[in-house]
């Protein structure tokens, strides 16, 4: 793939080719977690094709939803028309008993247990519970695959499997990569990690101080994690209810990682006010302005490279990411490998 004519007029030169893939999209039958008994719906997008499917796992952002599945649309449909089979996961409402049984999971002490569970930041319950939402699909993906062969559809190649997700959505990928937190405050620090995704996309992630995640100068949250992992914000990554939580604390996601050459970042300069969190989540996809088109364009381009180049092993990924293009691209932004 040649990627010598990109440049500032030739935009077009820069992106990632896209492929363009029929897609079957199924409400497939809820999953329920024998660890902890929560039922999770889940909603499938199933590309065309021939043979086993590599598999994206979708985390969504924002607390517990029922109706989790059906959001990240815009992403699903990337992905998916792409060549991936995306998995959509509803991290459901969490009850009493769940929640017991999660806190034993994270060893979280009697008297934290179910405290501010509705609050996505304050405490490292959410972080908990998605992170083990996504581990019992994770689990269960033999199950789901036989399932959809029964059903008429492709398998799911169990090599070629990768975790992504936004805003809240983002920590199951960091986590069950090797990512490690405090689920309360007087828990211990707990790992999560499971030994079957092979990439980690990870968009909008939060900072250290927040959801249990921390930075200790010689520890911190992200240091024992495994790549690949990608990691998407900006200095436009900003939330309307957490101002002071800033897209260089969110960086942070990215230089506590281990430099084994295995890590990808594109961080927007975008200042704060030109696009905001939802940027991230493809919200400004169809923006009339050019600078947050090329963004989401340049997210796109970024996160179908990394997952082709590192769940498929495609040399012309591996290729487009070792150039310039993204940032490019994006317009204004930091392109970083390590």
């Amino acid at each position: 793939m040649s990627t010598g004519a990109c440049s500032e007029t030739k935009l077009e030169a820069c992106a990632y080719p896209a492929r363009k893939v029929a897609v079957t999209e199924l409400v497939v039958p809820p999953l329920t977690d024998p660890m902890t008994g929560r039922v999770l719906a889940l909603l499938a997008r199933i590309p065309k094709g021939e043979g086993p499917m590599p598999l994206v796992i979708w985390s969504h952002g924002g607390g517990f939803n029922d109706k989790g599945h059906l959001l990240a649309d815009t992403w699903g449909k990337a992905l998916s028309t792409h060549g991936y089979a995306v998995l959509h996961v509803a991290h459901s409402s969490l009850d009493a008993e769940a929640g017991k049984k999660l806190c034993e999971i994270g060893g979280v002490p009697a008297n934290e247990c179910g405290a501010e569970t509705g609050e996505e930041d304050t405490t490292g319950v959410i972080a908990l519970v998605k992170a083990r939402d996504v581990i019992a699909v994770l689990d269960a993906l033999p199950a789901l695959s036989k399932a959809s062969v029964d059903a008429g559809n492709r398998p799911i190649d169990l090599d070629r499997v990768a975790v992504a997700g936004w805003s809240a959505g983002s920590r199951a990928p960091l986590i069950t990569h090797g990512a490690v937190f405090y689920p309360s405050p007087s828990a211990k620090v707990l790992s999560m990690a499971h030994p079957l995704p092979v990439a980690a996309v990870a968009l909008s992630p939060i900072g250290p101080g927040y959801a249990g995640f921390f930075d200790e100068g010689s520890s911190s949250t992200w240091s024992p994690t495994r790549g690949p992992i990608f990691i998407g914000t900006g200095d436009n990554d900003i939330k309307a209810d957490k101002p002071d939580l800033l897209g260089k604390d969110r960086r942070i996601a990215y230089e506590k990682q281990p430099a084994d050459g295995k890590r990808w970042m594109l961080y927007s300069k975008l200042p704060v006010g030109v696009g905001a969190h939802g940027s991230y989540d493809l919200g400004d996809i169809d923006s009339k302005d050019e600078r947050l088109a090329r963004l989401s364009a340049a997210l796109l381009s970024s996160v179908r490279a990394f997952l082709d180049a590192n769940v498929l092993g495609d040399p012309a990924a591996k290729a487009w990411l070792s150039t310039a293009n993204a940032a490019t691209l994006a317009g204004e932004a930091d392109w970083e490998h390590k």
